[in-house]
């Protein structure tokens, strides 16, 4: 499976108990929901570092992604290898030039209700759709360990990484139960910048072979 598809499917936890957070870590968690609601759009480039542990080796993409809420997102990998990848609020296709495929799948097979993608979009809440292990603040960022509350047997947790002086998400990690972990940091990020429709359509090329999963339950 194309490593940028999967990575949006690993993006759905695992189930844990419930764990109490202190006053001071809930209030940078509060912040941390307050700023991105305050968020309409979001360009940034971005390094994607996936660590695969049956080879003991990372493998770094980078590029650039642009999203607008709710529910639009357009990632471009330009590095090792072109990709792009658009979702809107019904249809996610996957581009690959290089094997001359574009893949169309229904959002809804991809994310579930806590899935961290869709807090990137604006469709989720921390709170609602996880359970918080520690919150904790360093010099120039907060990092928050998140469990979802919904069962799944594949990933194990999500550390969401904020800036602390303004509380905006600059990265993430995704850790499964095999020991695999992909880790998305954002640069150059600019918030409430106008974002074109267009963005988030995608026209198929021309010669390009369409496999079509969005009719098929």
């Amino acid at each position: 499976m194309n490593r940028i598809l999967a990575f949006l499917i690993a993006l759905i936890f695992a189930g844990a108990p419930v764990y109490a957070v202190a006053s001071e870590e809930q209030e940078a968690l509060d912040a941390i929901q307050k700023q991105y609601e305050s968020v309409q759009t979001i360009t940034a480039q971005f390094i994607q570092k996936s660590y695969v542990k049956t080879m003991n080796q990372t493998l770094e993409a980078k590029g650039e992604v642009q999203i607008q809420k709710p529910g639009k997102m357009k990632w471009v990998y330009n590095a090792p290898e072109p990709q792009v990848l658009v979702s809107n609020e019904k249809i996610l296709w996957l581009y690959i030039p290089d094997e001359g495929q574009v893949t169309k799948v229904p959002v809804e097979s991809i994310y579930s209700s806590n899935t961290p993608a869709l807090f990137l979009a604006g469709k989720g809440k921390l709170t609602d759709s996880f359970d918080v292990v520690k919150v904790s603040k360093e010099k120039d960022r907060i990092t928050v360990i998140l469990i979802p509350k919904e069962e799944d047997n594949s990933v194990d947790r999500l550390a969401l990484v904020a800036n602390s002086q303004n509380y905006q998400i600059i990265g993430s990690t995704v850790y499964d139960k095999l020991g695999n972990q992909t880790e998305i940091n954002f640069s150059d990020i600019r918030v409430n910048v106008k974002v074109p429709e267009s963005t988030f359509r995608f026209k198929i090329p021309e010669g390009v072979e369409l496999l079509d999963y969005s009719s098929k339950q």
